[in-house]
């Protein structure tokens, strides 16, 4: 019997290529999948109320079982989670391009403008129009979500956004004045999104009364009366 040749480096490198092409497949269904799950959250929480969907009812409608979806998500939280963490990713992208003589809080309302505009306009690149307007929809459900959405936590979904905004004042992430930035921009997105449960609109008219909301924000900043006029002055005096 003729003994058996060695394999040749070619032999040797085809079926490694065949290995790397069926790891590199498999990563890629995951995160088609991952996406999946989380634009289809975004999309039944748009349409139907954050409270109202149901774990059950995303898979179904990314035709995936119950159990497929606890592979990606243990639970509805979490994938609510990760399109929060996309939205700040995003807004954190878009306060590095804001030019350094506006205040903090006007380089936010760009900022995220920036992103939802975008997303309405289908522009290429942008974040979903479900996916923004499932994020809208979910952070105005509750008087929590709503705050605590854009409130300060490094460790927290918001952390991208936040970690752009210190290092855009050149500050550590821990300082006051990063959290007092954040968390007064929370109370200005709370307000301009609406009453919680009632349903924000879509995302340039949520964009059109941050601005607004903005633009009342700093007028506050200065006396709200004319100089001429006194305590005495008050109507019904």
């Amino acid at each position: 019997m003729r003994p058996t040749p060695a394999p040749s480096a070619y032999d040797r490198v085809v079926p490694e290529r065949t290995r790397g092409s069926a790891v590199g497949l498999r990563e890629l269904k995951k995160k088609r999948t991952r996406a999946t799950l989380v634009d289809v959250a975004a999309r039944l929480c748009a349409q139907q109320g954050y409270e109202q969907t149901t774990v059950d009812q995303i898979a179904a409608a990314s035709e995936v079982s119950p159990r497929t979806f606890s592979r990606y998500f243990p639970n509805k939280e979490a994938v609510i989670g990760a399109l929060m963490e996309e939205t700040s990713e995003r807004v954190a992208a878009a306060l590095t391009r804001q030019p350094y003589d506006i205040t903090e809080h006007e380089a936010l309302v760009r900022a995220h403008t920036e992103v939802f505009r975008a997303a309405q306009r289908g522009e290429p690149g942008a974040m979903s129009f479900d996916r923004i307007s499932g994020f809208l929809s979910i952070v105005n459900a509750t008087p929590t979500l709503s705050l605590a959405t854009f409130t300060f936590r490094p460790d927290g979904s918001t952390h991208a956004a936040g970690a752009a905004l210190a290092r855009r004042m050149d500050l550590p992430v821990t300082d006051p004045a990063v959290r007092v930035v954040f968390d007064t921009w929370a109370v200005l997105m709370a307000i301009a999104l609406g009453s919680p449960g009632d349903q924000p609109g879509d995302p340039c008219s949520v964009s059109d009364r941050i601005e607004e909301t903005f633009a009342l924000c700093t007028r506050l900043w200065q006396p709200w009366r004319s100089e001429e006029r006194t305590p005495s002055d008050s109507p019904g005096r």
